[in-house]
Protein backbone atom coordinates (compact mmCIF):
# COMPACT_ATOMS: atom_id res chain seq x y z
CA UNK A 1 0.00 0.00 0.00
CA UNK A 2 2.76 2.55 -1.08
CA UNK A 3 0.31 5.73 -1.72
CA UNK A 4 1.78 8.91 -2.70
CA UNK A 5 2.92 11.25 0.00
CA UNK A 6 0.44 13.79 -0.30
CA UNK A 7 -2.59 11.18 -0.17
CA UNK A 8 -0.90 8.85 2.67
CA UNK A 9 -0.30 11.87 5.25
CA UNK A 10 -3.87 13.68 4.35
CA UNK A 11 -5.73 10.14 4.94
CA UNK A 12 -3.30 9.94 8.47
CA UNK A 13 -4.76 13.33 8.92
CA UNK A 14 -8.30 12.87 8.30
CA UNK A 15 -8.68 9.80 10.56
CA UNK A 16 -6.54 12.05 13.16
CA UNK A 17 -9.47 14.60 12.81
CA UNK A 18 -12.30 11.66 12.80
CA UNK A 19 -10.78 10.10 16.08
CA UNK A 20 -9.36 13.11 17.91
CA UNK A 21 -11.23 12.08 20.82
CA UNK A 22 -10.08 8.31 21.29
CA UNK A 23 -6.31 8.97 22.34
CA UNK A 24 -5.22 5.00 21.77
CA UNK A 25 -5.37 5.75 18.24
CA UNK A 26 -5.02 9.77 18.11
CA UNK A 27 -1.66 9.20 19.90
CA UNK A 28 -0.21 6.89 17.45
CA UNK A 29 -1.48 8.77 14.10
CA UNK A 30 0.39 12.05 15.89
CA UNK A 31 3.83 9.94 15.99
CA UNK A 32 3.65 9.10 12.74
CA UNK A 33 2.87 12.24 11.43
CA UNK A 34 5.81 13.88 13.84
CA UNK A 35 8.02 11.32 12.10
CA UNK A 36 7.25 11.73 8.55
CA UNK A 37 8.09 15.71 9.24
CA UNK A 38 10.95 14.87 10.67
CA UNK A 39 12.43 12.77 8.13
CA UNK A 40 11.32 15.59 5.31
CA UNK A 41 13.56 17.41 7.39
CA UNK A 42 16.81 14.77 7.56
CA UNK A 43 16.24 13.91 11.30
CA UNK A 44 15.95 10.36 12.78
CA UNK A 45 12.73 9.88 13.86
CA UNK A 46 11.75 9.05 17.43
CA UNK A 47 10.52 5.74 18.71
CA UNK A 48 6.63 4.16 18.19
CA UNK A 49 5.90 1.55 20.57
CA UNK A 50 3.21 0.53 18.92
CA UNK A 51 1.06 0.65 15.83
CA UNK A 52 -2.52 -0.71 15.10
CA UNK A 53 -6.06 -1.04 16.30
CA UNK A 54 -6.03 -1.28 19.93
CA UNK A 55 -8.07 -4.37 21.51
CA UNK A 56 -11.95 -3.40 21.88
CA UNK A 57 -11.78 0.19 20.09
CA UNK A 58 -14.91 -0.67 17.85
CA UNK A 59 -16.62 -1.32 20.91
CA UNK A 60 -15.19 1.85 22.81
CA UNK A 61 -16.43 4.06 19.15
CA UNK A 62 -19.79 2.29 19.07
CA UNK A 63 -21.83 4.53 20.80
CA UNK A 64 -20.71 8.07 19.35
CA UNK A 65 -20.69 6.50 15.65
CA UNK A 66 -23.74 3.98 15.77
CA UNK A 67 -25.89 5.31 18.09
CA UNK A 68 -24.91 9.35 17.89
CA UNK A 69 -23.74 10.13 14.50
CA UNK A 70 -26.20 7.50 12.81
CA UNK A 71 -23.15 5.71 11.10
CA UNK A 72 -23.61 1.96 9.96
CA UNK A 73 -22.10 -1.09 11.14
CA UNK A 74 -20.37 -1.70 7.82
CA UNK A 75 -19.65 1.87 7.35
CA UNK A 76 -17.63 2.51 10.75
CA UNK A 77 -15.80 -1.11 10.23
CA UNK A 78 -14.86 0.12 6.76
CA UNK A 79 -12.60 2.99 8.66
CA UNK A 80 -11.67 1.00 10.80
CA UNK A 81 -10.37 -1.13 8.37
CA UNK A 82 -8.91 1.90 6.53
CA UNK A 83 -6.96 2.73 9.57
CA UNK A 84 -5.53 -0.22 10.20
CA UNK A 85 -3.85 -0.43 6.64
CA UNK A 86 -2.10 2.50 6.94
CA UNK A 87 -0.81 1.75 9.85
CA UNK A 88 0.75 -1.55 8.47
CA UNK A 89 1.51 0.54 5.37
CA UNK A 90 4.03 2.74 7.41
CA UNK A 91 6.90 1.02 6.56
CA UNK A 92 6.21 0.60 2.87
CA UNK A 93 5.81 3.93 3.35
CA UNK A 94 9.31 5.08 4.61
CA UNK A 95 10.75 2.69 2.31
CA UNK A 96 9.25 4.07 -0.73
CA UNK A 97 9.46 7.62 0.01
CA UNK A 98 12.44 8.04 2.81
CA UNK A 99 14.92 4.92 1.65
CA UNK A 100 14.32 3.95 5.09
CA UNK A 101 14.18 0.13 5.71
CA UNK A 102 14.51 -0.18 9.19
CA UNK A 103 12.98 1.56 12.11
CA UNK A 104 16.01 3.25 13.25
CA UNK A 105 15.03 6.01 15.95
CA UNK A 106 16.56 8.38 17.84
CA UNK A 107 16.70 6.85 20.77
CA UNK A 108 18.09 3.64 19.72
CA UNK A 109 21.27 5.44 17.91
CA UNK A 110 21.64 7.43 21.47
CA UNK A 111 22.15 3.46 22.89
CA UNK A 112 24.36 2.49 20.06
CA UNK A 113 26.49 5.77 20.99
CA UNK A 114 26.70 4.45 24.94
CA UNK A 115 28.36 1.49 23.97
CA UNK A 116 32.57 1.42 24.88
CA UNK A 117 34.51 2.89 22.07
CA UNK A 118 33.17 5.75 19.46
CA UNK A 119 34.40 4.46 16.06
CA UNK A 120 31.96 2.50 13.82
CA UNK A 121 31.78 1.48 9.61
CA UNK A 122 28.86 1.54 8.71
CA UNK A 123 28.43 -0.63 5.40
CA UNK A 124 25.29 -0.84 3.34
CA UNK A 125 24.45 2.44 4.71
CA UNK A 126 21.82 3.33 2.23
CA UNK A 127 20.80 7.32 2.69
CA UNK A 128 22.83 6.55 6.04
CA UNK A 129 20.51 7.50 8.67
CA UNK A 130 22.03 5.35 11.43
CA UNK A 131 25.36 7.01 10.37
CA UNK A 132 24.05 10.64 10.13
CA UNK A 133 22.30 9.97 14.08
CA UNK A 134 25.91 8.63 15.29
CA UNK A 135 27.95 11.53 13.46
CA UNK A 136 25.15 14.09 15.67
CA UNK A 137 25.97 12.01 18.61
CA UNK A 138 29.87 12.75 18.27
CA UNK A 139 30.94 9.58 17.28
CA UNK A 140 33.60 8.81 14.69
CA UNK A 141 31.72 7.11 11.36
CA UNK A 142 32.22 5.82 8.57
CA UNK A 143 29.33 5.48 6.12
CA UNK A 144 29.65 3.11 3.17
CA UNK A 145 27.46 1.51 0.67
CA UNK A 146 28.12 0.73 -2.95
CA UNK A 147 25.43 2.85 -3.67
CA UNK A 148 24.24 0.27 -6.74
CA UNK A 149 20.40 0.85 -6.71
CA UNK A 150 20.40 4.61 -6.28
CA UNK A 151 18.75 4.35 -9.68
CA UNK A 152 16.06 1.47 -8.50
CA UNK A 153 14.06 3.58 -5.14
CA UNK A 154 14.55 5.97 -3.06
CA UNK A 155 17.97 4.84 -1.26
CA UNK A 156 20.71 6.71 -2.17
CA UNK A 157 18.65 9.54 -3.89
CA UNK A 158 18.87 11.75 -0.50
CA UNK A 159 21.44 10.52 1.49
CA UNK A 160 21.38 12.26 4.70
CA UNK A 161 25.09 12.54 5.47
CA UNK A 162 28.16 11.64 3.50
CA UNK A 163 28.38 7.97 2.11
CA UNK A 164 31.18 6.91 0.80
CA UNK A 165 31.19 4.58 -2.38
CA UNK A 166 32.46 1.15 -0.92
CA UNK A 167 31.31 -2.28 -0.94
CA UNK A 168 31.09 -4.25 2.16
CA UNK A 169 34.61 -6.05 2.29
CA UNK A 170 36.35 -3.50 0.28
CA UNK A 171 35.02 -0.95 3.23
CA UNK A 172 36.30 -3.18 5.94
CA UNK A 173 39.94 -3.16 5.14
CA UNK A 174 40.42 0.20 4.35
CA UNK A 175 38.97 1.02 7.90
CA UNK A 176 39.73 -1.92 10.01
CA UNK A 177 42.24 -0.38 12.02
CA UNK A 178 40.03 2.63 12.73
CA UNK A 179 36.80 1.23 14.26
CA UNK A 180 35.22 -0.66 17.55
CA UNK A 181 32.26 -1.79 15.78
CA UNK A 182 31.06 -2.87 12.23
CA UNK A 183 27.23 -2.13 11.91
CA UNK A 184 25.05 -3.85 9.06
CA UNK A 185 21.92 -2.93 8.60
CA UNK A 186 19.47 -4.55 6.33
CA UNK A 187 21.62 -6.57 4.51
CA UNK A 188 19.89 -7.80 1.10
CA UNK A 189 17.71 -10.95 1.50
CA UNK A 190 19.91 -13.79 0.16
CA UNK A 191 22.66 -12.08 -1.02
CA UNK A 192 26.00 -13.68 0.65
CA UNK A 193 27.95 -10.16 0.96
CA UNK A 194 26.73 -10.71 4.65
CA UNK A 195 28.49 -13.97 5.00
CA UNK A 196 31.37 -12.96 2.94
CA UNK A 197 32.07 -10.19 5.75
CA UNK A 198 31.81 -11.91 8.54
CA UNK A 199 34.53 -14.48 7.12
CA UNK A 200 36.58 -12.23 6.10
CA UNK A 201 36.14 -10.75 9.80
CA UNK A 202 36.62 -13.53 10.92
CA UNK A 203 40.18 -14.30 9.41
CA UNK A 204 41.58 -10.91 10.51
CA UNK A 205 40.38 -9.49 13.62
CA UNK A 206 37.80 -11.97 15.12
CA UNK A 207 37.09 -9.74 18.57
CA UNK A 208 35.46 -7.13 16.58
CA UNK A 209 31.49 -6.78 16.74
CA UNK A 210 29.49 -6.85 13.94
CA UNK A 211 25.97 -5.54 14.79
CA UNK A 212 23.82 -6.78 12.23
CA UNK A 213 20.22 -5.10 12.26
CA UNK A 214 17.63 -6.88 10.42
CA UNK A 215 15.11 -10.26 10.61
CA UNK A 216 16.60 -13.37 11.36
CA UNK A 217 15.43 -15.77 8.67
CA UNK A 218 12.97 -13.44 7.23
CA UNK A 219 13.33 -10.51 4.84
CA UNK A 220 16.84 -9.58 5.37
CA UNK A 221 20.55 -11.13 4.80
CA UNK A 222 21.48 -14.72 3.30
CA UNK A 223 20.33 -18.22 4.75
CA UNK A 224 24.05 -19.00 5.07
CA UNK A 225 24.85 -16.20 7.21
CA UNK A 226 22.27 -16.99 10.18
CA UNK A 227 23.26 -20.67 10.01
CA UNK A 228 27.01 -19.74 10.56
CA UNK A 229 26.86 -16.80 12.88
CA UNK A 230 27.51 -16.71 16.55
CA UNK A 231 25.51 -14.59 18.46
CA UNK A 232 25.87 -13.04 22.03
CA UNK A 233 22.98 -12.78 24.16
CA UNK A 234 23.15 -10.84 27.54
CA UNK A 235 21.88 -7.74 28.92
CA UNK A 236 23.60 -5.46 26.69
CA UNK A 237 22.07 -6.93 23.93
CA UNK A 238 18.66 -6.64 25.15
CA UNK A 239 19.60 -3.04 26.48
CA UNK A 240 20.05 -2.32 22.32
CA UNK A 241 17.00 -3.89 21.45
CA UNK A 242 14.68 -2.23 24.03
CA UNK A 243 13.85 0.91 20.68
CA UNK A 244 13.37 -1.61 17.89
CA UNK A 245 9.79 -2.78 19.04
CA UNK A 246 7.77 -4.70 16.53
CA UNK A 247 5.24 -2.24 14.91
CA UNK A 248 4.03 -4.77 11.54
CA UNK A 249 5.06 -8.37 10.96
CA UNK A 250 8.52 -7.61 10.17
CA UNK A 251 10.79 -9.03 13.85
CA UNK A 252 13.79 -6.66 13.42
CA UNK A 253 16.03 -6.91 15.88
CA UNK A 254 19.97 -6.43 16.56
CA UNK A 255 22.21 -9.11 16.41
CA UNK A 256 26.01 -8.66 17.97
CA UNK A 257 27.78 -11.26 15.81
CA UNK A 258 30.80 -12.71 17.49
Amino acid sequence: MALPTTEYVASLHKFRQLFADYPSVSQQIDGMLRNIWLLRHDRLPHELTYLGIPEGFFIQVYPEFIQKRRWTLSALSQQITELDQLFGAYRDYLEVHFGMWSHTSQEFVADLARLPGRRYLEVMAGNGYISAGLRHLGQTVFATDTLGWVHENETGRHLVTEVEALDACAAYKKYVSQIDYVIMSWSPDGVPIDWQLLQLMRQTKPQLPLLCIGEKNGCTNSPIFWQTANFKTDALVSKLNRHLPQLDLVKEALFWVQ
